[in-house]
């Protein structure tokens, strides 16, 4: 495989080529860190290189393959972690001014490294994960890699972005409001929430307690799986015993989406009649996706003024003021407010659930717009539809429409019950390989 082949390898091919010996994990690894140093300083992805561990490590992954001895399947596979992971011997910024070197990996570190895969750098990410900032005054913007003028937008954008321009053969973020799925759908590759409580937080500085989750950004729905099964063991491949029933939901209407959604959206939705007749739409009857959004806004920022009171009186220059402003917001909620907007968001949720004992999948558009441009605001709306499946605690996939040559990419999400993993990416490769054909 050339430089270029290797950087845009899915991690299925990756494994094939590190088990039939053709390829190094050595050589994988120098292809990764060259495209590195090409193009980091224009895209901004990654903020720390762990280049002498990973070198360490991928010496460590071929000798256990000559001895025929891998830990797994995917021993030797370079990957990024959004900086709010705890990476041992690491710095964790979290996006803030100020930092801390993680005594112990994170547990899904520890899962990774179990199996062999590298861990080889930390990836940007908005200001403390509250992607509502449109910069992040430390670590500076992300540039979009494959359309410049853009940015992947969502607070694991960095971690998008690094997969997008080819440094890593996967990347890990965090989904609070749908912070994995965001940016990979700005970005044109798979993005994967599981359900809540499926992958341990231990070790990673959550925003939201109650919403959020670690997940995989990939260039396949077969790559989010195989990640997917190291994260949480019993994510195999699940036979699809009958087509789903799925459904679409009215409620998307009610945020503005662009021509470009609305039409790849449409598109999609023919494809997926095709495949399988759906049932009727349905409307959420406690779901207005702004209002619900803005209500899980502030229960945010309440809950991380709390969280981050002693730090902002000992380090108050760690953080902007766009955010102190934010978490002040948070802070000074009266219990009235905060206890109205924690009935919307579980009535959200709620509602979400009880459509999911009807039909088997939603589908919706991942986001009401495509890539927002580099030197504008991120919109508020970005996170409105995939706010949703967090508040239900349910899985949720981002999968990538079919969009004109040099198109903004524009995403697909499905949603299916909790518990539900498994399942909703043996369907989503399904999906997958009919959009692709």
């Amino acid at each position: 495989m050339t430089a270029d082949e290797v950087c845009s390898a899915s991690l299925t091919d990756l494994v094939t080529e590190l088990d039939g010996s053709t390829l190094g994990a050595v050589e994988l690894l120098d292809h990764y860190l060259d495209r590195i140093a090409e193009r980091n300083d224009t895209v901004n992805a990654l903020i720390q290189i762990d280049d002498l561990v990973a070198r360490r490590s991928a010496r460590a992954s071929e000798q256990r393959r000559a001895a025929q001895q891998p830990l797994g399947e995917l021993d030797g596979i370079p990957i990024v972690v959004k900086d709010n992971i705890d990476v041992a011997g690491l710095p964790t910024t979290n996006g803030l001014g100020m930092s801390r070197v993680a005594r112990v990996d994170a547990d899904v570190i520890k899962h990774m490294r179990a199996v062999g895969i590298i861990v080889l750098g930390k990836a940007n990410m908005d200001e403390g994960a509250l992607s509502a900032l449109s910069d992040n005054p430390h670590h500076g913007r992300i540039q979009h890699p494959q359309l410049p003028g853009l940015t992947p937008g969502g607070s694991s954008g960095g971690s998008a972005a690094a997969l997008a321009s080819g440094f890593c053969a996967a990347a890990i973020g965090t989904d609070t409001l749908g912070s994995v799925r965001l940016p990979a759908a700005y970005c044109g590759l798979v993005g994967f929430k599981p359900t809540h409580g499926a992958a341990s937080n231990h070790g990673i500085v959550t925003l939201g307690h109650s919403l959020d989750c670690p997940g995989p950004i990939t260039r396949s729905v077969a790559d989010s799986r195989l990640l997917m099964d190291c994260l949480v063991h019993g994510i195999q491949t699940t036979a699809i015993s009958a087509r789903p029933r799925w459904c679409t939901l009215e409620n998307i209407h009610w945020s503005s989406l662009t021509p470009d959604v609305m039409a790849a959206y449409t598109s999609v939705l023919d494809q997926l009649q095709q495949w399988q007749p759906a049932e009727a739409p349905l409307t959420l009857p406690d779901w207005e996706p702004a209002v619900a959004r803005r209500s899980a806004l502030l229960l945010i920022e309440n809950e991380a003024a709390i969280r981050w009171a002693s730090d902002r009186r000992t380090e108050p220059q760690a953080f902007s003021s766009t955010l102190h402003a934010m978490l002040d917001y948070g802070y000074n909620a009266s219990e009235a407010r905060l206890n109205e907007a924690r009935a919307r968001v579980s009535a959200a949720g709620k509602a979400l659930r009880h459509a999911l004992a009807k039909v088997d999948l939603i589908a919706l558009p991942t986001t009401p717009q495509s890539a927002p441009r580099f030197d504008a605001a991120i919109p508020t709306s970005q996170a409105d539809f995939t706010a949703l499946a967090n508040f239900a605690g349910c899985p949720s996939i981002s999968i990538p429409c079919s969009v004109a040559r040099g198109a903004s990419p524009i995403g697909l999400q499905l949603i299916s019950r909790r518990g539900s993993d498994a399942w909703l990416l043996a369907v989503g490769e399904l999906i997958e390989a009919g959009l692709r054909e």
